[in-house]
């Protein structure tokens, strides 16, 4: 018997090809978007869920409220840890973490090869104990314990040494001295936080023999005993942090807490990398993907009834079941989808390159040709067959014989209505794509030409050390010399990145006036290099810098929100004297807010102050020319000036790009899948277009015998989808307005989404349906009546 339903099946596929190719192609159109989306979604959730210790491992995140400012980071101080492997039998063990050369590349030197790198972690001589990467050489328990100890991934060890046998040899890190190498690890899987391709000992670092409470640069992760109470705990340690720093918390409702977050939840729930919402919205999207090609199946299987239905009459007269004939026509829906699954794998292989290039992955085809995905995807395979191929099997077999050869089946409208549902719910879902597309297009042309406040373009930051900062006099003077920059100028972070938290008091104020502030100390030049507007007194002057190294007296600029929080006005805030951790002096100058953190944050008070050891980058302002010539003389002098590091720089206008990787990323796949949506839903409308016509052959004839024209005829036969596709967008733009709304709700300063997006997606998917429709109309209207009424 089963043989049987195989021989039918495929007779049935063959004999009606064209609409066999259209569900293939439609239904592996879906599968291989899901097969790309599922592929990514599970990379997301399987971050640093590959550790032995995952279920035990947390990572203890700082929040902190100062004057109604609260602040949540994922860093903490040193005494974290020792403290609570002290006082709490729950901490087994842990490990903190730091990675200084993120900020400001560390020069790591060996022989004459010379690299600038920024994944030099340090890490506490547990960090093998606490998490399972791999050690292919050396000692797990001893190779980060004394300092001045280094371990090197494989590609390091190709990269500096182009041998794996380094153990014992070392290299030079910058102004740190030579490490010594005790171990070799195979390189950092891609789903984890932790992108290392050096760890150095915890204990080369004067902070670890530092027990400060304060000094919040370092992240901690705490192993747990198996079944440990992390509530309990989490409550406990908020308690011994609350006693440690009373003495700070001055005001009413301030506060210093630690979160604490499985190591697998740290990536895409905490906040502070990635973002849960973004799998949710893929997951949706290759799920409506899916279920359009489901219901193009749907649509052409109930469409055909007609055609079946005098087959299914014959064979229930001469005795078959009404199980066998459904399970006759579930066969046919397994193994057209499983020819699609097929099809849908080597789409998907084809495709990868591409994806990867969008999604900034680097899968390969074998992340989803393997045991597991391939069994998971034939079990969907054959859930999808049976929900796609239920109804039309149920539909069809449902009538009775005397029913079906009368003829009446034709003229019933069972199935009409089901199939134009489903085509409203298609062109639904291709318009809500449609209009979520173009909105995300439109917010992030919005937060590409936002005004910010200060100029991003042609400014080159380059990374400033020890040696740089011994001659950068000599450095800023030939690069001006040379014509190439209007500004050099330097300060410790970028616009784009600035996290330095601190907190500012007005001295002598009724209850001593506080508040967190994010603060970035810089020089004279910053302020004209990046064009900041100042709206009330002057900007610093090398005087200035003279009173900070003689008589320690800061000097600050505030932005307008700073002025505004601590209930000064503009107009005579210059003068006031403030503190902030410990310095004291004036404020010299108010700039206008500008943006230095992404567009889905409000602009925070923000600090500019005078502080020369701490500046870490420096900013070169090119003038307007060939960047590539002017590339190569800024080349030539770093070479000349400051041989001891590589040439190594970004542009600011592409750090400030990097910080929307998410929305340009969403940007790209929704507009990606929203024409494959389209793609589909069109090939369906075009299938069900292509039955109706044939079944309105005769009609056709006659029609044009009597005069019809061929654009009546045409209008005739696509009239009724044009309704379904109006109807679709009756119900589809006020859900995409409302969608995207909720998503625009999540940027402080955003886009209006307005009516021409609506408009848009209506008027292209009237287009779009039209043009399918009336494409096999206009072919249908074209017949000579001669042929079609021959017969007659």
């Amino acid at each position: 018997m089963i043989k049987n339903y195989f021989l039918i099946a495929i007779r049935s596929l063959r004999k009606h090809l064209s609409y066999s190719a259209i569900n293939i192609f439609g239904l592996s159109l879906g599968l291989a978007t899901c097969i790309l989306l599922v592929t990514w979604i599970r990379h997301e959730l399987s971050y640093d869920k590959f550790h032995e210790k995952a279920d035990r491992i947390y990572r203890a995140s700082l929040e902190y409220s100062f004057g109604g400012h609260t602040s949540k980071t994922s860093v903490s101080p040193t005494a974290l840890l020792p403290a609570a492997q002290k006082n709490f039998a729950e901490v087994e063990s842990g490990v903190r973490l730091y990675n200084p050369s993120a900020s400001n590349g560390f020069v790591i030197r060996q022989d004459d090869k010379l690299f600038q790198e920024r994944k030099f972690y340090y890490a506490d001589s547990t960090f093998f104990k606490v998490f399972s990467f791999s050690l292919v050489k050396g000692n797990p328990d001893k190779a980060l314990t004394e300092p001045n100890s280094v371990v090197l991934t494989r590609s390091m060890a190709k990269k500096y040494f182009d041998s794996e046998d380094v153990m014992g040899k070392t290299i030079e890190v910058g102004n740190k001295g030579d490490y010594t190498i005790t171990g070799l690890v195979e390189d950092a899987p891609s789903n984890t936080l932790l992108q290392f391709d050096f760890i150095g000992s915890f204990s080369s670092l004067a902070a670890s023999k530092e027990t400060s409470w304060w000094s919040a640069n370092y992240e901690t992760y705490m192993l747990l005993t198996p079944g440990a109470d992390v509530s309990a705990l989490t409550h406990k340690t908020n308690e011994l942090v609350k006693q440690e720093v009373a003495s700070e918390l001055t005001n009413p409702g301030d506060y210093v807490k630690y979160n604490f977050y499985p190591v697998g939840d740290v990536y895409l729930k905490s906040g502070m990398a990635s973002d849960i919402q973004y799998v949710y919205i893929f997951g949706s999207i290759a799920l409506l993907v899916l279920i359009i090609a489901c219901i193009n199946y749907i649509n052409l299987a109930t469409a055909r009834a007609a055609d079946r239905a005098k087959e299914v009459g014959i064979r229930k007269v001469v005795g078959a079941l009404r199980n066998q004939l459904f399970m006759q026509f579930i066969s046919e829906s397994a193994i057209l989808t499983f020819i699609a699954l097929i099809f849908s794998f080597l789409l998907a292989k084809i495709a990868l390159p591409l994806f990867n290039q969008v999604t900034g992955k680097q899968f390969d085809s074998g992340t989803f040709i393997n045991l597991e995905f391939i069994l998971s995807s034939i079990i969907a395979s054959v859930v999808i067959a049976l929900l796609a191929g239920a109804y039309p099997a149920f539909a069809i077999t449902a009538f009775k014989p005397v029913s079906i050869l009368k003829g009446n089946f034709k003229t019933s409208g069972k199935g009409i209505w089901l199939r134009q549902s489903l085509v409203v719910v298609q062109f639904s879902i291709s318009i809500i794509l449609i209009v979520g597309t173009i909105v995300v297009l439109q917010q992030l042309s919005f937060i590409q030409n936002k005004k910010l406040g200060y100029s991003k373009e042609n400014v080159v930051i380059m990374l400033l050390d020890a040696k740089t900062a011994a001659v950068y006099n000599e450095f800023r003077t030939e690069i001006l010399r040379s014509g190439i920059a209007s500004h050099v100028a330097r300060a410790i972070e970028s616009p784009t990145k600035i996290d330095g938290g601190y907190s500012v008091m007005l001295p002598g104020a009724a209850n001593e006036i506080g508040m967190i502030v994010t603060a970035n100390a810089v020089d004279p030049d910053f302020i004209p290099a990046l064009n900041i507007k100042l709206v009330a007194g002057r900007n610093f002057t090398e005087n200035d810098y003279i009173k900070m190294r003689t008589d320690t007296i800061t000097s600050f600029v505030l932005n307008e929100s700073a002025i505004r929080d601590l209930g000064l006005a503009v107009e005579t805030a210059v003068g006031t004297t403030i503190d902030m951790n410990g310095r004291h002096g004036e404020i010299v100058g108010v700039s206008e807010d500008f943006h230095f953190a992404p567009l889905k944050q409000k602009i925070e008070p923000l600090v500019l102050f005078t502080e020369e050891y701490q500046f870490s980058t420096i900013f070169i302002k090119l003038k307007e020319g060939n960047t590539t010539e002017l590339l190569a003389k800024l080349k030539s002098i770093c070479n000349t000036v400051t041989p001891h590091r590589p040439f190594d720089y970004t542009f600011l206008d592409e750090e400030y790009a990097a910080m929307y990787k998410n929305e340009e990323r969403m940007s790209q796949i929704s507009t990606t899948f929203a024409t494959l949506t389209i793609l589909i839903a069109c090939l369906g409308l075009f299938g069900l277009v292509s039955f109706s016509a044939a079944q309105k052959t005769k009609e056709i004839g006659i029609r044009k015998v009597l005069g019809a024209t061929a654009s009546s005829i045409v209008l005739l036969i696509t009239k009724d989808f044009t309704r379904l596709v109006l109807i679709s967008i009756m119900i589809a733009l006020p859900l995409a307005y409302w969608i995207m709304y909720q998503w625009l709700n999540d940027f402080a300063y955003k886009t209006e989404i307005g009516v021409w997006p609506l408009l848009l997606a209506a008027g292209l998917s009237i287009v779009i349906a039209f043009g399918t429709a009336s494409f096999q109309a206009i072919k249908a209207a074209l017949i000579n009546p001669v042929d079609t009424l021959r017969s007659e």
